[in-house]
């Protein structure tokens, strides 16, 4: 069994209160992987590239999540909630340094972060050079950036992030499809 997971996040700014970012891994053994990616593509409406969740209907959402909760798919999500004048990438930061965590001491050997643009990607990467120097992080779990189109897993984990991140603010039903395979660690 090699381990591996997908990483992507759900931000939700809220104007007049707190702010909460969610990043979410998916876990997947990769003899599974072929299965999985056909299996997201079937989900795909007309010519859209992917599948993005904040773009769905609620009634879709609850198709797709429903897809994913019958799937080989562990989960970790990561949530900090913050006062709107923190700025995310700060958020972003502190989940991704325990999810990182969280996916070594789970033994996952490959973690495929979405991409966002070389720039931040960058920034991404300094953070896990930062992370293993300090020795938080092995050096048995190894991160590449991906962009959605490219790697279908990573909508898996778009989904459960966002389902995260809704059901915080109080849409339940498709998170209640996932949470038997969702681990949350909040983060102060």
């Amino acid at each position: 069994m090699v381990l591996t997971a997908c990483i992507d996040k759900s931000l939700r700014r809220r104007p007049d209160d707190y702010s909460v970012y969610a990043m979410a891994a998916t876990m997947v053994d990769s003899a599974d992987h072929d299965d999985i990616r056909l299996t997201l593509e079937s989900l795909r409406l007309g010519k859209s590239p992917r599948l993005h969740w904040r773009e769905e209907s609620v009634a879709r959402q609850l198709v797709i999540a429903g897809s994913i909760a019958r799937m080989p798919v562990e989960s970790i999500v990561t949530v900090h909630i913050f006062d709107r004048e923190l700025p995310y990438e700060r958020a972003r930061r502190l989940c991704l340094e325990r999810l990182l965590y969280e996916l070594d001491q789970a033994g996952v050997t490959a973690a495929t972060v979405e991409s966002r643009s070389p720039k931040l990607d960058h920034l991404d990467l300094l953070l896990v050079t930062g992370i293993r120097k300090a020795r938080t992080l092995s050096v048995n779990l190894k991160a590449t950036w991906l962009r959605p189109t490219e790697e279908p897993l990573l909508w898996a984990a778009d989904a459960v992030a966002g389902a995260t991140t809704w059901w915080l603010d109080g849409q339940t039903p498709c998170f209640g499809l996932l949470a038997e395979r969702v681990r949350l660690v909040y983060l102060d």
